[in-house]
Parts: C-alpha cells; structure tokens; sequence
C-alpha cells in the first residue's frame, strides 16, 4: 500500500512547498493581539430556597459621599422590593451601551453650549469644556447592578464618579463570588 507522506519538501516540478508553520504563525498574530472576549455564563433567577445574603457596604474615605449615597439609596430600595440576588459571573454586558449612554450625554453638552454655525458664546464653550471635563470622571453606572440581577439597559444607566462605582462593583463582586448563584441579597449599609 502506497504512503500518502509526501517523499520531499518539493512537489512535482521541483517547486518548494510553502513554510505552513510560518504562514500560520503570521495570520494568527492579528488573532493574539485582540483581547479574548469573555463568554457570558448563562442568566439565573433569584432561588428564594436559598438562604438570604446580607451585603454590608459601608462608604470608604475616598468616596464622594453625595454619589455614594445615591447609588446606596437605590441598591437599599431594590434590597427591600426583593430583587436582589446573585447573578451568574461573568454577566453579559454589552460596553457598547455604556460607550453610546456616555456619547449621548456629550451630544447634549454640545447640543446645548456649543452649537455648531458660530452661535456658540464664549461663556457656552466654558461651560461645554467643564462639563465634558466632569464628564472624563465618571463611568456610567448600572444602578441596579447587573451582578445583583439588574437589566443591562440605558434606562438602568446613571452617571457616576468612577472611583465609587468601580471600587464599589468590586467589592459586591468579592463579597458574592463564592454564593450560590441566585443568592437572595440583602443590603445593609454600616455607618
């Protein structure tokens, strides 16, 4: 029976066989450099069999405590309507809808201070260069968490300072990873 391993690097014709291992190497560099994405685990439910998780969050110095309070009072709200629980890591985000929440936002800035044809004043583009500064410190923030259960939605988007709410998200995420997925939350703030 006939061998199918080629009997040398050269084809009929003495033409040399292209280097695979290079030519893959080469097409596969561009794949390497793009960050993986990261899959999704499939959504859960809150499991009211499960026991309730009390997730105490206290505000750190390094807060602003207007924008703490007001992510706080939310999480407390939905804490006491029952929606709280732990979702599935990691949660499907889309960063797509954050990035065209915040684009809109600056859109209006514009819109309202610094309209195009001239007819932006002086006093308009101040006020158009400060609030786009303001708006370089903040992230938009999911008010109901989505690792808390919340929709991934422009209407659960808030803008909020950047330090509190990354800080804050990586908190809650330490203090549940380990639960159960649909882990019934509870918030309790400390003094």
């Amino acid at each position: 029976m006939p061998s199918h391993k080629p009997k040398s690097s050269k084809p009929r014709g003495d033409v040399p066989k292209a280097k695979v291992g290079k030519l893959i190497g080469k097409a596969l560099e561009p794949a390497a450099k793009k960050p993986k994405k990261r899959i999704p685990a499939p959504p859960v439910t809150r499991n009211n069999d499960l026991p309730e998780y009390v997730l105490k969050i206290k505000r750190k110095p390094t807060y602003k405590k207007g924008p703490f309070d007001r992510k706080v009072r939310a999480l407390q709200k939905l804490s006491d309507e029952g929606k709280l629980f732990k979702q599935a890591n990691p949660v499907d985000k889309d960063p797509a809808l954050t990035e065209a929440y915040r684009e809109r936002i600056r859109q209006a800035i514009f819109a309202k201070y610094w309209p195009p044809g001239g007819k932006a004043t002086e006093e308009g583009k101040a006020m158009a260069n400060k609030l786009l500064a303001r708006l370089g410190r903040l992230d938009a923030d999911h008010v109901w968490d989505p690792q808390l259960g919340g929709p991934d939605t422009v209407d659960n988007l808030r803008l909020l300072d950047s330090h509190t709410n990354r800080d804050m998200g990586l908190d809650i995420w330490r203090d549940i990873q380990k639960l159960p997925d649909g882990t019934p939350i509870r918030i309790e703030v400390i003094p």
